[in-house]
């Protein structure tokens, strides 16, 4: 078993350093949760909370639960040496009382994406495996249990391939003997064929892999049976060394030890192996919506494009707005085209099934006809793509942001990735915790069908919670299905998942803070939602640069364009007659509309007290006065002067 590390001494000077009392006795300072609120705070210094997560801190380090490893910036294989390499007796069972991996004792490995963790696994796990496996005449096997399908063919292939490389001995290690891949999500359906597999002591599993373990957190808000797999993987490989690996552990840490001890007699401390990360191969612009890069996209070049948008419907319009050529262009134009028509694809949860993806998947980079490839977040999880020059975030949520910018690969240290972060309003967070709601309204419905401590017991609750959830609406049926699941031993009853209610709190008291930060202090700002942007770069240890964002930019771009309208008619003192006025006003409106990011609620075309109602509100010193032709037939006229509101004054008084 692995010890704890012993704690370093620190001089008054030194401990002065630390921001958290709790990390006075720690020897990893500093770690990248105390890093990120420190550039966060340092960006920010009148903030006065740790965190928008108000449990995120609050209660002291969660790594204290562990026997942690500072690994720095090295391999996963470096940081771990000889660790893995375990002593069995006679009768095959791992010993104990030792300093390797025991399995009283999981294995958490944080490491960033690309930093070693499936190389540790292919080519120094699996060599140990066949050398135990002669030495003490057994036939013990690795279980590697991943998210998606999709990442279990990346994983096959790459263990299969092993057999290409020059060495001969590597020939040996093939996939059937010494490892198995399976899905999380086939776990609950193999309970019995994998609790006869562990009966076998000389051809069990010795080791078993849960890669992407943040599986159990990201995914329990759609998937009701997380809950079940973490306790049943828990459950059946008691005897086995359990290694949790993931780049993003920190939602999911809790439970997972949780589950731990809930199931052994003897609970003991997690080996938590820290590897530093490093995002300075990132390239960072900001964004408030995806129009914003249309442009940007079509006009790249031979750069690829990997963009995440977790709406179906949103991949589709976004996907026709890269592919369209403007119809009004004339037939030249249309033949040069900078349209991406052709070299955009789209993945959603049916395209595990497509061939051409499946060929991308395996061969961990687009194929040549593919220039951008829009995903939703089923490809967020441990899938490789090389040669990726562009990664667009529209996520809220920091597990799935970091894991999303992890599917874009380096080779080598001059190697970037553009990454274009969302930034987010308040309109978004209210219908995000409108949502969340929603599944708390669903869980109290539950509460009251199933909880027989309440008095009132004559009422059928039971049958308004099955009305509303499996017989009703559409929406509510889908509702169910993610959230509720069903037990073989009773059929009639449905469950929740504890992890997903248990987020689903948290992620409400998180979104409500964001809210509120929001609303206080929103005014005075050029975009919404400023703040949260600057904290989601302090996952990847940037700063704000206002250069780097494309939403003032374009604002910036916008306004001076509307102003240059304004004064054309200004400098002139152009006299806008009744022919002329729908082609001003239309032009005002779009220009208008995009400088200052107004939405009419009756999509109307601004007549002229709406015009100068909208100057006055944004402070732009022009104004439309009318007036009337001196010459018969006198007719009226509108012309653009230069005005100032606060005086009420225009240039000529």
């Amino acid at each position: 078993m692995i010890k704890q590390n012993k704690f370093q001494i620190l001089t008054d000077d030194a401990a002065s350093r630390y921001k958290f009392n709790f990390c006075k006795l720690c020897s990893f300072y500093k770690c990248e949760l105390v890093e990120e609120y420190m550039l966060f705070k340092k960006n920010n210094p009148d903030i006065d909370f740790l965190s928008y997560d108000q449990n995120d801190l609050a209660n002291s380090c969660p790594m204290k639960k562990f026997v942690q490893i500072e690994c720095g910036r090295k391999r996963v294989a470096d940081g771990i040496g000889d660790a893995f390499r375990i002593n069995t007796g006679y009768n095959s069972e791992i010993e104990t009382n030792t300093d390797k991996w025991e399995p009283n004792q999981p294995v958490f490995i944080s490491a960033q994406t690309g930093q070693g963790k499936n190389y540790f696994v292919e080519n120094t796990l699996l060599p140990y495996i066949r050398e135990l496996n002669r030495k003490k005449r057994t036939d013990q096997k690795i279980l590697i249990i991943s998210n998606r399908i999709a990442l279990r063919l990346q994983t096959e292939s790459r263990i299969k391939n092993i057999n290409d490389q020059d060495s001969e001995e590597n020939t040996i290690y093939s996939y059937r003997e010494f490892a198995d891949v399976i899905s999380y999500q086939s776990i609950l359906n193999r309970v019995d064929d994998l609790k006869k597999k562990q009966e076998r002591q000389t051809s069990r599993y010795i080791f078993v892999i849960c890669d992407e373990a943040h599986f159990f957190t990201s995914d329990a808000m759609f998937n009701p049976d997380t809950d079940k797999i973490l306790s049943k993987i828990v459950h059946i490989f008691r005897d086995a060394i359990r290694i949790y690996m993931s780049a993003t552990p920190y939602e999911c840490i809790d439970y997972i030890k949780e589950y731990e001890s809930k199931d052994s007699a003897q609970p003991q401390q997690g080996v938590f192996y820290h590897f530093k990360r490093d995002y300075s191969y990132l390239d960072v612009r900001y964004y408030s919506s995806n129009k914003e890069l249309t442009d940007i996209i079509i006009n790249s070049g031979d750069e690829r494009w990997l963009i995440f948008i977790d709406n179906k419907d949103e991949c589709k319009r976004f996907k026709g707005r890269l592919e369209a050529v403007n119809k009004r262009s004339s037939e030249e134009s249309k033949a040069s085209s900078s349209s991406l028509k052709g070299k955009v694809f789209t993945v959603k949860a049916e395209s595990k099934n497509n061939d051409k993806y499946q060929k991308m998947i395996l061969n961990e980079s687009f194929d040549s006809e593919t220039k951008v490839l829009i995903a939703t977040s089923v490809i967020d999880n441990g899938i490789n793509f090389r040669g990726i020059n562009n990664i667009v975030l529209s996520d809220i949520s920091k597990v799935k942001c970091l894991q999303m910018v992890g599917r874009g690969r380096v080779d080598n240290n001059d190697d970037k990735i553009t990454l274009y972060i969302k930034r987010f309003n308040e309109k978004y967070m209210e219908n995000r915790i409108a949502d969340l709601m929603n599944l708390q309204d669903a869980y109290h419905s539950y509460d009251l069908a199933y909880d027989r401590n309440f008095e009132d017991k004559k009422y059928n609750y039971e049958a308004d919670f099955l009305n509303k959830y499996y017989n009703n609406k559409v929406k509510d049926w889908k509702t169910a299905k993610h959230l509720f699941t069903r037990d073989k031993k009773t059929p009639t009853r449905v469950y929740p998942n504890l992890i997903a209610r248990s987020l689903v709190e948290k992620v409400v008291s998180k979104y409500g803070a964001i809210l509120e930060e929001m609303r206080r202090t929103n005014e005075g700002l050029k975009v919404s939602g400023q703040r949260y942007l600057e904290y989601q770069l302090s996952w990847f240890g940037k700063k704000y640069d206002e250069g780097n964002d494309i939403t003032l930019t374009d604002k910036n771009t916008a306004e001076k364009e509307f102003i240059v309208f304004l004064e054309s008619y200004a400098n002139d003192k152009f006299h806008i007659n009744k022919e002329e006025r729908e082609s001003f006003k239309n032009k005002f409106t779009r220009l208008y509309n995009v400088a200052f990011r107004y939405k009419d609620p009756n999509n109307r075309i601004y007549d002229k007290d709406k015009i100068n109602k909208l100057l006055k509100e944004q402070n732009v010193g022009y104004k439309v006065e009318a007036g009337r032709e001196k010459e018969p037939p006198r007719p009226t006229y509108w012309v653009v002067v230069k005005f100032d509101w606060k005086s009420e004054k225009s240039e000529a008084e």
